[in-house]
């Protein structure tokens, strides 16, 4: 096995990870092109694997209150026509 182009490809696939500027799925599809290639191992496959682990999205927060927005619309008609007056 080459261990500079198996470097290479982690750094770049590492990389990819990172900034999030591929989908997940193309990378795997990336890092198993090479692994059928001999380069990368099985490791380096768990690695990807574990860094998506920690990429995971969080769930957004949920507000604590919610808004009926037709409550919004009464009370701005409201203030509306007191202006009016």
């Amino acid at each position: 096995m080459n261990e500079f182009l198996r470097n290479f490809v982690m750094k770049t696939i590492r990389k990819m990870i990172a900034t999030s500027s591929v989908p997940e799925w193309e990378v795997r599809e990336y890092a198993l092109n090479w692994y059928s290639k001999r380069v990368l191992t099985e490791e380096d496959l768990m690695e990807i694997e574990e860094a998506y682990k920690k990429e995971e999205p969080v769930e957004p927060e949920q507000l604590d209150t919610e808004v009926d927005s037709t409550e919004q619309i009464e009370e701005t008609n409201e203030e509306v026509s007191e202006s009016e007056e």
